[in-house]
C-alpha cells in the first residue's frame, strides 16, 4: 500500500530524512550551554514506532531511527517543538554520527524574513540571492502575462526559459549543482525521473510526466545541494529550505509532511 496515506502519522515525532549539512551552518548563534540544553530537551525517547519502510530508509543512510534527536530554534534560540513550520521561513538540516549511527536534526525558524536572510548570509546559503532571483522571475511573469498562461496549464514561451537561465547565472553562477531525482511517494520507489539537472537547476513547472503537486521525496545526485521548495509557480509561497550531501534522500514525512504533494516550483544550487 502506498505510504501517502500515513504521512500524517509522523508529524508529532518531528522526524524526516535529510542527510548532511554545511559544517559551518549549524551553530553560529548557540552557545555551548544552549546546545547542551537543546540536546537534553529534545531527546526523542518517546518516539512512536516508525513504519518499517521509513526505518529502513534511515538505516540505509547509516542512521538508527531510535537514536535521532531533534533540536528546534527560533531566531537562534532553543525552543519547544514547533508543530507548524509554514510561514516561519523554515530551514532544516541533519548531522549524523557514523560511529554510533545517531543523528541530530536541526530545525530553524525565523520571526522575520530579514533574520532568515541574515542566517543565509552568515552560512553561505545564498538566501538573499534566492530572494532577488525570485523577485526578478515574478516581475517578468507578471509583466508578460505568464501567470495566467501557467495557471491554465499551457506551455510557456521559450523566451521565459531563456530569461530564467540568465537570471540563474546572474545570482548563482554558470551551472547548477547536479541531478535530483524525484518520486511520487514518501519512500523512493515507483514512478520517478531525473527532472532537475545542471542544465535545468530551476524548475518553475512540472509539465512533463505530470509531476506538479505529486512529489513525495527526492534523492540528491551531487556532492552537496541546497534546495528551496515552493507551493506556487514562479517560486512563490516558500515551503522550506533544505540542504544535504549527494546520494541522500529527503522524505516529505514527519515534520516535512506538510510539503508532501505540494511542490510546484523549486531551485537548486
Amino acid at each position: 500500500m502506498k505510504l501517502k496515506n500515513i504521512v500524517i502519522l509522523g508529524i508529532s515525532s518531528g522526524l524526516f530524512l535529510l542527510s548532511g549539512c554545511r559544517d559551518n551552518s549549524e551553530q553560529l548563534e548557540e552557545t555551548t550551554a544552549a546546545k547542551t540544553t537543546a540536546l537534553t530537551k529534545f531527546e526523542l525517547s518517546n518516539l512512536p514506532p516508525a513504519p518499517p519502510e521509513i526505518r529502513e530508509e534511515f538505516a540505509q543512510d547509516g542512521i538508527d531511527i531510535d537514536k535521532v534527536q531533534v533540536e528546534y530554534f527560533s531566531d537562534g534560540q532553543p525552543v519547544d517543538m514547533i508543530a507548524d513550520l509554514e510561514d516561519k521561513f523554515p530551514v532544516a538540516s541533519l548531522v549524523k554520527n557514523p560511529l554510533d549511527q545517531s543523528a541530530v536534526i536541526t530545525v530553524r525558524t525565523f520571526s522575520t524574513e530579514e533574520k532568515y536572510l541574515q542566517y543565509g548570509d552568515q552560512n553561505g546559503l545564498k538566501f538573499r540571492e534566492t530572494k532577488a532571483f525570485n523577485e526578478s522571475i515574478q516581475k517578468y511573469a507578471e509583466v508578460n502575462g505568464l501567470v495566467q498562461i501557467a495557471e491554465a496549464g499551457e506551455q510557456l514561451p521559450d523566451s521565459y526559459y531563456t530569461f530564467e537561465k540568465q537570471q540563474y547565472q546572474t545570482y548563482f553562477g554558470a551551472s547548477g549543482p547536479g541531478w535530483l531525482r524525484v518520486y511520487d511517494d514518501i519512500i523512493p520507489y515507483g514512478s520517478n525521473k531525473y527532472v532537475m539537472s545542471p542544465i535545468t537547476p530551476t524548475l518553475g513547472f512540472w509539465f512533463f510526466d505530470n509531476w506538479n503537486n505529486k512529489i513525495g521525496c527526492y534523492k540528491r545526485q551531487h556532492i552537496y545541494m541546497v534546495e528551496h521548495l515552493y507551493d506556487k509557480k514562479f517560486f512563490r509561497k516558500h515551503l522550506v529550505s533544505l540542504s544535504g550531501w549527494g546520494g541522500s534522500t529527503v522524505m516529505f514525512w514527519g515534520i516535512l509532511g506538510y510539503v508532501n504533494n505540494r511542490v510546484e516550483s523549486m531551485i537548486l544550487f
